[in-house]
């Protein structure tokens, strides 16, 4: 009996998933956003600008001090991962092989990879 009804549950679950995700793939596209004239833009009006600032001030200092740019990255990252979990590994394998040689490239050599190269028919070549 219970079986019977956790099968129709996932039935219905997955049955909304596929309503849900052709609503997305087939839906009606976002309209163009469309740029504000410069009258109707709250910045262009009298002491607006200062407001602007103070706002633009606000978000940074909340962005910087109160962890919300990193929760949007770890979000952001849990959405790459559930997207495309083979895509984000590949990435993730990616950076980790390039740093990783990239450090033992540096060890070898004394050098920094990263370091601008300098020219060598450049230094011959008086300025």
């Amino acid at each position: 009996m219970q079986a019977e009804f956790m099968q129709r549950r996932v039935a219905q679950g997955l049955v909304a998933a596929m309503f849900a995700s052709l609503l997305v793939v087939a839906g009606p596209a976002a309209p163009k956003a469309q740029a504000i004239p410069g009258w109707a833009n709250p910045c262009n009006l009298p002491g607006g600008k200062t407001v602007c600032d103070k706002a633009e001030d606000g978000a940074r200092w909340l962005a910087e001090n109160t962890g919300a740019l990193s929760v949007a990255e770890n979000v952001g990252a849990a959405v790459d991962f559930a997207t495309d979990p083979l895509g984000y590994l590949e990435q993730k394998l990616r950076s980790g092989a390039k740093s990783m040689f990239g450090a033992f490239g540096e060890e070898l050599t004394g050098k920094n990879p990263n370091d601008p190269k300098k020219d060598k028919a450049k230094q011959g070549k008086g300025d």
